[in-house]
């Protein structure tokens, strides 16, 4: 008779669940906003459709002259360009999620929107030890991909062969410690145990 496996289930923050047990960790982390923040991002992309509908209205109500058509071409894709990023930031926060599972024969970790998204898997002693990004204040960037309108603001990486993974979005510093010594912990214990597969 097998002995029971004691599940361990539990939140890091507002938005990292997680359970755990002696084989498997699974890491969810949440990309919801403040209900405040969620209404500005739909205003916004509301407002871009907007644009896009008086523009083409007025385009299409008037004679064309000289290169019209050429300046709404490039108009269009500059348009186009940032309506599929708002889109997708708008769809991000309202069903998107960061999927870590580390268990005996690795870890993989997946970008979702709800229950579809395509996981990266590392066998163990083929990826280093997850470690924070260090921050460059500089970085006008960084600051930039910190905003809730941005997919960005990673704040755990690891090296894999040629690539580095990195994941965390947006989390606070506490929350991203919380999260790195569970995954660092998971990692060097799971990865010792021999698999059965």
């Amino acid at each position: 008779m097998g002995s029971k496996t004691r599940i361990n289930v539990g939140r890091i923050g507002d938005r990292i669940l997680f359970e755990q047990d002696d084989d498997t960790l699974k890491v969810t982390i949440e990309q919801g906003i403040p209900a405040g923040q969620m209404s500005l991002l739909s205003i916004w992309l509301l407002l871009w459709l907007s644009l896009e509908v008086v523009v083409l209205y007025f385009w299409t109500q008037e004679p064309t002259q000289g290169n019209a058509g050429i300046g709404y071409a490039i108009y269009s894709a500059f348009w186009a360009f940032f309506a599929f990023r708002i889109g997708k930031v708008w769809m991000w926060r309202r069903r998107g999620k960061e999927l870590i599972v580390v268990n005996r024969k690795g870890m993989s970790i997946a970008l979702a929107f709800g229950q579809r998204g395509l996981p990266d898997f590392f066998a163990h002693g083929r990826y280093n030890t997850p470690k924070r990004i260090q921050e460059n204040p500089q970085q006008i960037l960084r600051t930039f991909e910190k905003a809730f309108w941005s997919l960005g603001g990673e704040t755990l990486q690891f090296d894999a062969g040629k690539r580095t993974m990195v994941m965390g979005k947006q989390l606070s510093e506490k929350d991203a410690n919380a999260l790195l010594k569970m995954m660092a912990g998971a990692c060097k214990r799971l990865s010792s145990k021999p698999s059965n597969s």
